[in-house]
């Protein structure tokens, strides 16, 4: 998947210093471009394993072109100094993800242990990886049934693939975790490569890169002060502690936004980390192009942000504006009016194409109103603004103003670009609004973003003050270790978090682990190999206490639609909310024939009632059980039982 990637670096940088891109960058050059080739051959109905795993040649032949672009790209001053760094900074990959990883669907005495609330990203992953493995194009929805998928799937194509190759195999999650494990590391290759653009230091570089991963936030610090400030004994500070979701306490103590650290976007969220590489990349080319205004560098920039537009729209629209404003200011500065022409041209096909492209997949449902707003201020935002900054963000911010004073000091005019990214994520912060993810989802990425565009800043700092003789070093690393001890509680509490399946608290409107009963377990089973693949197994979607995968419970484990369900990954809410009350009512029913015409009415299939539905419903399973005219016992063990609507009844 990734070889083409490294075939473009070879090409535009130049055969003797392409290695190093193609190892850094290419990755996620390379998984994009034959993501789009996949797609191409997936929507033609191609459905061969054998066919599609021609995917990258196709890709590699794609590539063509870009021999015109040789040598048209500088690059920094790659050597085998940087060979220790690099593998440092792919160690945070390990570090980070290994022991939650490895505790994902653990087996314990009571059945499979999800960690929830951290695990949401992945069980959303695991639903859309079952549903395109189906084969549809556009992909059906599983939480509305007759009506498509409206969600930016091309990220899960390529484990969908694997998927429908390996049924019986290799389970879904074994495929997703491999699979995101591989990307975060294409992330933190990638995200060394973009810091030694202004970072001449290797080391200086991945001390940048570690920091931001590891040291971002005074959250963790804030929360334990708070304890001990109040005389908590340490057992207690540190059971709450576990029921806290620590990297989000600006909005849970002090209800302003939340933003989430780089070591989140490794966990769970591959899509938006390979976006923010392919993104990225964009802005990296037209910085290092010889020449800004020529059409092909503009074409490459431009295929880059489309394809990342196919993986994680909103990222690839938010850089996208600061590379489309870097590249106006650039050309306009030089007067280079027919460059801006060209570029404006040679840039508009690649992103329009992509743009098509999302309209015929039906990526945005356009018939349920506005979903993004612009203009007013976040209400989250602009509440404790200033406590959430220094919370969020305080230790990469004071760091980063150390680079940024040394830059000024030294007028390198290159941080300038940086400075621009810095100022479009702000304005996002604040100013841009996703109302259906309850205003946290711009907060989430203009976080990366900020964490990404500071981390050269801290780089810098570090690079010109250790270079200034021993009383400076021993100043810089003090003031390191300073900050790194004030982040490090929060790091610690988060990480700790993600894989304690011991914690079986109820948390707000769910359980911290999510566990699956050996009876669900072999009722999620044969519905998998009992049931058609399209057909449509409703689980209670809405429920008071529900739990914090319930969402995803069919879709995710049992791998089949349901006929009306509330995700929490796709905008806008209210259509699914009316369809899971109309459902909810049905579960509701007092009677037999009241429950079968609601049934009906909503021409259900299969009705699957576990163990949080007869928690919540417990007349029910007698109901149904009493009228096996209308409701067909299809499957029954201690917890579960599963029913047919018999379809022609009065």
């Amino acid at each position: 998947m990734v070889w083409p990637g490294a075939i473009i670096a070879r090409r535009v940088y130049g055969p003797q210093r392409g290695w190093a891109a193609a190892l850094m960058a290419a990755p996620a050059w390379g998984f994009g471009v034959t993501s789009v080739v996949l797609l191409a051959l997936w929507a033609a109905g191609i459905r061969s394993s054998a066919l599609l795993a021609t995917a990258p040649i196709l890709a590699a032949v794609a590539t063509i072109p870009c021999r015109r672009l040789s040598g048209a790209l500088d690059l920094p001053a790659f050597d085998r100094r940087d060979v220790a760094p690099l593998l440092i900074v792919l160690l945070l990959v390990p570090l980070v993800v290994g022991r939650p990883f490895a505790r994902v669907g653990e087996m314990t005495p009571d059945g499979k242990a999800y960690r929830a609330y951290f695990i949401a990203d992945f069980e959303w992953a695991m639903a859309a990886v079952s549903e395109v493995s189906k084969g549809d194009v556009p992909p059906k929805n599983p939480f509305l049934a007759g009506e498509t998928l409206h969600y930016y799937w091309l990220a899960d194509l390529f484990s969908s693939v694997e998927h429908r190759a390996t049924t019986g195999s290799l389970a879904i999650e074994q495929i997703l975790l491999v699979n995101d494990t591989l990307i975060a590391l294409v992330f933190a290759a990638f995200l060394y490569f973009f810091v030694r653009h202004w970072v001449r230091s290797p080391s200086a570089a991945a001390f940048a890169c570690a920091f931001a991963v590891l040291f971002s936030s005074f959250e963790g610090a804030q929360q334990v002060f708070a304890f001990w400030s109040r005389g908590v004994p340490s057992r207690l500070a540190f059971d709450a502690l576990r029921n806290t979701n620590i990297d989000a306490i600006t909005n849970w103590k002090f209800q302003t936004l939340k933003v989430d650290g780089l070591h989140r976007l490794l966990l769970y969220q591959p899509q938006h980390a390979l976006t923010w590489s392919l993104s990225l990349s964009a802005l990296l080319v037209l910085r290092q192009a010889r020449d800004a205004g020529r059409a092909g560098v503009n074409a490459l920039a431009a295929a880059l942000l489309g394809i990342g537009l196919l993986i994680s729209s909103f990222i690839a629209m938010f850089v996208g504006v600061a590379v489309g404003l870097y590249q106006a200011v650039r050309l306009l500065f030089a007067r280079r009016w027919q460059a801006i022409v060209v570029a404006g041209a040679a840039g508009a096909v690649p992103v329009g194409a992509a743009l098509a492209v999302t309209v015929l997949l039906r990526y945005v449902d356009r018939n349920s109103g506005q979903i993004v707003f612009v203009g007013a201020l976040n209400p989250l935002a602009g509440h404790n603004t200033w406590t959430g900054i220094v919370l969020s963000f305080g230790p990469m911010l004071i760091a980063a103003s150390a680079g940024a004073a040394v830059a000024i000091v030294r007028r390198a005019s290159e941080f300038a670009v940086l400075g621009l990214v810095i100022a479009v994520a702000w304005f996002f912060y604040f100013f841009v609004d996703v109302v259906d993810h309850q205003h946290a989802y711009v907060g989430w990425r203009a976080g990366h973003l900020l964490f990404i565009a500071l981390a050269p800043f801290v780089g810098y700092a570090w690079q010109d003050l250790w270079a200034r003789g021993l009383a400076a070093r021993a100043l810089v690393a003090l003031g390191a270790v300073l900050l790194a001890l004030g982040a490090a509680p929060m790091i610690a509490i988060d990480l700790y978090n993600t894989q304690d399946i011991e914690n079986r608290r109820a948390g707000p409107s769910f359980h911290w682990t999510e566990i699956l009963s050996r009876d669900e377990l072999a009722a999620l089973q044969w519905v998998k190999s009992s049931t058609p693949p399209d057909a449509l197994i409703q689980v209670d979607p809405i429920h008071d206490g529900v739990e914090g995968g319930v969402w995803a419970y069919m879709p995710a484990f049992g791998e089949r639609r349901m006929t009306a369900g509330v995700p929490i990954s796709m905008i806008p809410a209210k259509r699914y909310l009316e369809a899971g009350q109309r459902v909810r009512q049905m579960f509701a029913a007092t009677d037999a024939p009241d429950a079968y015409a609601k049934a009906c009415a909503l021409d259900l299939q299969y009705i699957y009632i576990g163990p949080e539905e007869q928690r919540v419903y417990p007349h029910l399973r007698a109901l149904l059980d009493g009228a096996p005219d209308r409701f067909q016992t299809v499957f029954h063990n201690g917890s579960v039982s599963i029913y047919r609507v018999v379809r022609g009844m009065a």
